[in-house]
């Protein structure tokens, strides 16, 4: 047996993946345990969780893979720094990227630590960027294909466009910081008064309300030749760190000055969001273009951050030339934790065949009397109905919001029926009514619909198989008005399609469902509020369930209800 732990940590979005035998066995992140939102620091739970699913003790690992060089960003950096010097507060950020890189270099002491002497397994690093790739194509299953990784940095690259075949990647070029369409993304997200590296999605969802009123400008910022993205620095200034980047007076004095968290939404802070996503399009379209012509591939697979932006995921499928595109359902740092373990696997394991994992389902499950005894212990009340798909189908459609929780929890940022809150995608006002009283989020938060497979493209213009949420797709205009709550107000969808076979029943629902309606679609959104990670454990689910506006909880074969349905 050879086992592989992957790990990321030490910068954001922490997460350990397990490799066994060329088998993903497990993968998490770290935040669902400690339930902090892109919890940066070491995963231990996280590792606790894969080794405890494999039943294999710490002396069983081989080696442990982890996903950055810290030599090499502690000698970038070094190299670089004469471009810090000259920023307030460059300095903090040189030396806080230095430190990050130190304690990254000591995973070996703090992996020892948590796990014991038992712990021989040496520590590999491995390129940031080359995690993120492997990780995609692991995942694609294509035996060639061009890759495209794009993300806010990771060494000091901040794209490759490269691709892969007979078992290797070959590298054609790249973009370096401060060429970072990542960092760009966040500086627009704290300019609109949210959060940078947290609520770039938010900005993507407001893009869709505006107008391109600033688009010459954006242009300005970032753009791209020959496959390298540029970002004009003295427009918008990196220098003092990820977090705090901000625009230029002359650019404040065209979009206006940076919006207060918590204050009113105006059309220009619309305008700015749409115009800055417009000019993400383009270079992303432009150099994704530029890798089709270099390598002659008809596959494309997306990692990194900025593939989490499914507006442009779903441009690429339709403009860049590609015959199939696939964004790697979890291109945000968590997946390189299985990057890492597969770069370290080819390495190492050559001769060991790499198994394609079957979907995103790589997190902790509970039995039926582990969840019987979390009910007891807080003293709830519940029914175990005859056919419970049914019925969550038959309380969607009398309107109520239903939580499911089953199955083992999803691996990345999208809930995809197991950590999900279902609602009925047929009613106007439905989408309001599930931001406000159960996520306690802003109105112009677009909802997923998750559409039994064989529909979706009589739904949904140009989809066939998408069950991973990752890419957009323009509505039937004669369909909107079946599905007006999942549809965004520039008239696209982000799909989840379903079939029997991933997850038979989720896909009970949606089929009950639609012999119900006549409609093969439900609302679909991930199982938390605002400012929470999805829920990870039977209690997260109850607690989630009675502080919020849910009318149901499912635990399969459970059913909870805060009042009789139909009262």
């Amino acid at each position: 047996m050879t086992a592989i732990l992957g790990l990321n940590c030490f910068k954001h979005d922490a997460a350990a993946a397990l490799l066994i035998d060329g088998e993903l066995v497990a993968a998490a992140d770290e935040e669902r345990f400690r339930r902090i939102k892109h919890y940066p620091g070491y995963p231990e739970k996280a590792i606790d969780y894969v080794l405890k699913e494999a039943s294999i003790g710490p002396d069983q690992i081989d080696r442990i893979a982890f996903y950055m060089l810290p030599s090499l960003v502690m000698r970038e950096n070094i190299c670089y720094s004469r471009h810090y010097f000259l920023k307030e507060g460059g300095i903090h950020f040189l030396l806080s990227q230095l430190n990050g890189a130190r304690r990254m270099q000591n995973i070996s002491r703090t992996a020892r630590s948590h796990l014991g002497a038992g712990l021989k397994a040496p520590v590999s690093f491995v390129e940031h960027h080359m995690a993120h790739a492997d990780a995609a194509v692991f995942f694609s299953g294509f035996d060639s294909t061009a890759v495209l990784t794009i993300d806010g940095v990771g060494e000091r690259e901040t794209s490759i466009l490269a691709s892969y075949g007979n078992n290797k990647f070959t590298k054609y070029t790249s973009s370096r910081f401060p060429g970072s369409p990542g960092i760009y993304y966040s500086a627009v997200t704290r300019h609109l008064g949210f959060i940078p590296d947290n609520d770039e999605y938010k900005v993507m969802g407001l893009s869709s309300y505006g107008e391109p009123e600033f688009l010459d400008i954006f242009r300005k910022i970032i753009n791209s030749s020959q496959g390298r993205i540029r970002v004009n620095t003295r427009m918008l200034d990196i220098h003092r760190g990820v977090h705090d980047s901000f625009f230029s007076q002359s650019v404040q004095k065209v979009i206006g000055p940076p919006r207060q968290p918590g204050s009113d939404i105006t059309d220009l802070h619309k305008n700015i969001a749409c115009s800055a996503q417009r000019a993400l399009e383009e270079t992303v379209l432009s150099i994704a273009r530029y890798l089709k012509d270099i390598s002659g591939m008809d596959r494309l697979v997306i990692s990194g951050g900025v593939g989490l932006n499914c507006v442009v995921n779903g441009l690429i499928e339709k403009e860049a030339g590609f015959l199939e595109v696939y964004p790697f359902p979890a291109p945000h740092d968590a997946g390189t934790s299985i990057g890492a373990a597969l770069q370290v696997h080819r390495k190492f394991y050559p001769e060991i065949p790499l198994v394609k994992p079957e979907n995103m389902f790589l997190g902790p499950s509970f039995t039926e009397e582990e969840i019987l005894d979390d009910m007891k212990m807080a003293r709830l009340s519940w029914v175990r109905p005859d056919n419970l798909a049914d019925k969550v189908a038959e309380m969607i459609e009398q309107g109520m919001i239903v939580a499911l929780f089953n199955g083992r929890m999803e691996f990345g940022p999208r809930a995809l029926g197991n950590r999900s809150i279902l609602a009925d995608p047929r009613r106007d006002d439905m989408k309001d009514i599930v931001n406000s009283v159960v996520k306690h989020r802003e109105p112009f938060r677009p909802f997923c619909p998750s559409c039994l497979e064989e529909y979706s493209g009589e739904y949904f213009e140009g989809c066939g198989k998408a069950p991973y949420m990752i890419k957009t797709y323009p509505v039937f205009p004669e369909k909107v008005r079946e599905i007006p709550s999942v549809t965004h107000v520039d008239g696209t969808a982000r799909v989840q399609t379903v079939c029997r076979k991933t997850n038979p029943f989720y896909f009970d629902v949606i089929d009950s469902f639609y012999k119900r309606t006549g409609v093969p679609v439900v609302l679909n959104t991930s199982f938390n509020i605002r400012g929470e990670p999805i829920v990870a454990t039977p209690v997260d689910a109850v607690r989630c369930f009675y502080g919020t506006g849910i009318d149901a909880l499912v635990m399969p074969p459970f059913l909870l209800l805060k009042k009789p349905a139909g009262e």
